[in-house]
């Protein structure tokens, strides 16, 4: 029994010197991201996690403006959208609108951070080619397939249409080519 016991001690004495298994690392081909606008940041949510978005923009969390539920922001950090903050926070990647201002695009390049700039969809077809796009860059193709699948599955008409008057914040008025139109047609 002695023996048994001495065996099983210098067994496992020698396993301690014995190089550790490898640990399980978190996915690195996906780039890390920052984004600066609140509708990348809804796309961003569905097909990426916190550990890869280190930041959505301030609006996100704005529970008056924001498409992305309250709980789902508060997993991600914020910007305030200045170009020192996201330099310090070294995204391999920004996802900005095409409205992002040029000195600070230019900061954000000269520090060696690429920078993808997204227009606003007129259309769902837009929509969907900009959340493949998206998704492309963040990684995530197959969870962009899903997103966008969900987002031009037909909805089904039932009933008869009914007139609408749609009212916008900021006196805006949405014009007949233009993506909510199409979403309420």
């Amino acid at each position: 029994m002695r023996g048994r016991l001495a065996g099983l001690a210098a067994a496992l004495w020698l396993s301690s010197c014995a190089p550790a298994a490898p640990v399980a690392q978190a996915q690195t081909d996906t780039p890390t991201i920052v984004s600066l606008n609140p509708c990348l940041d809804a796309i961003l949510v569905e097909i990426a996690g916190p550990e890869q978005v280190l930041a959505l923009s301030h609006y996100s969390r704005d529970p008056g403006g924001s498409s992305i539920p309250a709980g789902v922001a508060r997993r991600y950090g914020v910007t305030g959208g200045t170009a020192e903050e996201v330099i310090a926070l070294q995204p391999d990647l920004v996802l900005a609108s095409i409205f992002l201002p040029q000195p600070t695009r230019l900061a954000l390049e000269r520090a060696g951070l690429t920078v993808a700039t997204f227009g606003s969809p007129a259309t769902v077809a837009e929509s969907v080619a900009q959340v493949r796009e998206v998704a492309a860059l963040a990684g995530h193709a197959e969870q962009g397939e899903a997103l966008a699948a969900r987002i031009a599955a037909p909805t089904p008409q039932t009933g008869t249409p009914i007139d609408a008057l749609l009212w916008q914040e900021g006196e805006i008025v949405a014009g007949e080519q233009t993506l909510i139109a199409e979403l309420l047609r």
